[in-house]
C-alpha cells in the first residue's frame, strides 16, 4: 500500500515539475472565410504556457512558431501569442509573417475542452495584420471520435468501397501527425547558432534506402543508408545563409525513400522532420542567421 502511494506521489510530483503537455488541432478562419489548418503543442507550468504552433501543417506554406501565454484556471481564461518564427516553407525573403494573438474563455485546460474564439494578428513590430476566428479541439478527443466514426463507415454495407476509401479519416488525421517533406520542397529555418547537431535515422522498416547529404554544395554523406540507430553529426554554419540538401539516390526494397531527421540547437531545442522521396528527388533546408527584412504589404 505504501509503495502504491509513493508511486502515485511521484507521478503527481513529476507532472507538477515538468508540466502537462497538450495538443490541439483545428482551423483558423479568415475574414474571406478561407480555412487554414492549425495545430498547438504546448506545456502548462504553474499557469504559464510554452510551446509551438503549426500553421498549414504539411501544406504549401507550413510554418512553425514559438508560442507563449498563460492560463488562469480561476477565471477560465486562456491567452497565447506567437512570438518567434522557427521555420517556414514560405519564401522567407518575400513574406511578412502575421503572428496569432488569442485571448478567450476556456472551461477547463484538461485536454478535453475546446479552444474557440476570435484572434488578432500582428506583425513583429506589433502593427495589426489580419484578424479571424480560431476553432480547436484536443487531438486525442478528435482521434477517438474519428476512430469511432471510421468503424461505423467500414461496417456499413450501404457505402461502396470506393467511397469508403475516400472517407479515410486516418489519412485526414495524419496530416496533423507529422511533418513529411516531399521532393522539391524547401524548409527555411531561422537559426542563430553557429553550430547544429544533425540526427538522421530510419524509424520504420530498414530496407536499404540511400541518400546523399550536402552542406553548401559540399557532400558530407555519400550513398548513406539510414538505419534504426541514430547517426549524429555536428555541422558548422559558416555563412549568413547555409543550405543542407538531402537527395534520394536509391529507394531500397520498399519505396518511397524515407528518413527521420532532427536539427538540434545548442540549447537542446529540436526541429523534428521526416522525408518522403522518390528516386532523385531532393529536399532543401535553408538556415538563416537573421530573419530577412521584408516590406509589409
Amino acid at each position: 500500500m505504501k509503495l502504491k502511494l509513493l508511486i502515485c506521489f511521484l507521478i503527481f510530483f513529476t507532472g507538477q515539475l515538468y508540466g502537462q503537455t497538450y495538443e490541439y488541432l483545428g482551423l483558423l478562419k479568415l475574414p474571406d472565410s478561407s480555412l487554414i489548418p492549425y495545430k498547438l503543442d504546448f506545456k502548462e507550468i504553474d499557469g504559464k504556457i510554452y510551446g509551438y504552433s503549426y500553421t498549414d501543417l504539411n501544406g504549401q506554406h507550413e510554418t512553425k512558431s514559438k508560442v507563449v501565454g498563460r492560463y488562469d484556471k480561476k477565471e477560465n481564461l486562456l491567452e497565447f501569442r506567437e512570438v518567434e518564427l522557427v521555420y517556414t516553407k514560405s519564401n522567407m525573403a518575400e513574406t511578412s509573417f502575421c503572428n496569432v494573438y488569442f485571448n478567450g474563455n476556456m472551461r477547463r485546460l484538461n485536454g478535453k475542452s475546446k479552444i474557440e474564439g476570435k484572434f488578432k494578428g500582428y506583425y513583429d513590430d506589433l502593427t495589426s495584420c489580419i484578424n479571424g476566428e480560431l476553432f480547436m479541439s484536443a487531438a486525442e478527443k478528435i482521434q477517438k471520435r474519428n476512430e469511432k466514426f471510421q468503424r461505423k463507415i467500414d461496417r456499413t454495407k450501404r457505402v461502396p468501397d470506393s467511397i469508403k476509401e475516400k472517407i479515410n479519416l486516418d489519412k485526414m488525421f495524419n496530416r496533423y501527425a507529422k511533418n513529411d517533406l516531399k521532393g522539391g520542397e524547401q524548409l527555411n529555418i531561422l537559426w542563430e547558432d553557429q553550430y547544429l547537431k544533425l540526427v538522421i535515422w530510419d524509424d520504420g522498416e530498414v530496407d536499404g534506402d540511400q541518400i546523399d547529404l550536402t552542406i553548401n554544395g559540399n557532400r558530407i554523406l555519400n550513398a548513406y543508408s539510414p538505419v534504426s540507430k541514430k547517426k549524429e553529426m555536428i555541422l558548422t554554419l559558416k555563412d549568413s545563409v547555409n543550405t543542407i540538401s538531402l537527395k534520394a539516390i536509391n529507394l531500397g526494397k520498399k519505396p518511397p525513400n524515407t528518413a527521420k531527421i532532427q536539427f538540434v540547437d545548442e540549447s537542446g531545442e529540436i526541429i523534428d522532420l521526416a522525408s518522403n522521396l522518390q528516386l532523385d528527388e531532393e529536399v532543401r533546408f535553408v538556415f538563416y542567421k537573421e530573419k530577412p527584412k521584408v516590406k509589409k504589404p
